[in-house]
């Protein structure tokens, strides 16, 4: 097998994985299970990124998204106490309804997406320009933008902290 076909195969089963832990996420009844399946969409979705050769974005996808997002999104439900999504709607006819629905909007906006990819005048790559790797990147992030970076991450820790206020009144 040729190189490409390789890359169309992984891509696909990449792209499949993707599709089915959203699908699941949406369709199962432990909202528990949800974010788990939501894990599993963020590491495939970073796995695409390798495919990219975009080995930063990757690292992000899955230190961020997979590793932060979704332990957020578990305390979240444990300490909410929710235990079980509930159905809203008419049983399956409703199902059946959402699921055209969301087929048409999703044909819509994949056939905007191709008109805009066709309809656009991408430059090519640059001859002799190599991508940044992850320790240039470091290198940048730590000596060029420490301020920044210094200041995102206080941020952070004060959004965390009103956090933890707010969920302690909310359990008193």
């Amino acid at each position: 097998m040729s190189v490409v076909v390789m890359e169309y195969a992984s891509f696909g089963a990449l792209a499949l994985v993707t599709l089915v832990s959203v699908y699941k996420m949406i369709t199962t009844r432990l909202i528990t299970h949800a974010a788990l399946w939501m894990a599993l969409s963020f590491t495939a979705v970073s796995g695409v990124f390798l495919m990219l050769q975009q080995e930063f974005v990757a690292a992000l996808q899955l230190l961020i998204y997979t590793g932060a997002i979704t332990t957020m999104v578990i305390f979240a439900i444990m300490l909410s106490e929710i235990r079980e999504v509930k159905v809203v709607g008419a049983g399956a006819s409703w199902w059946r309804r959402s699921a055209l629905l969301a087929l048409v909007v999703g044909l819509l906006f994949a056939s905007f997406m191709l008109y805009l990819y066709y309809g656009a005048r991408l430059p090519g790559a640059q001859a002799g320009t190599v991508p940044l790797t992850v320790r240039q990147i470091g290198a940048e992030l730590f000596t060029r933008f420490t301020v920044p970076f210094e200041l995102a991450s206080v941020l952070l820790l004060l959004a965390m902290i009103g956090a933890i206020i707010l969920t302690a009144k909310e359990a008193e």
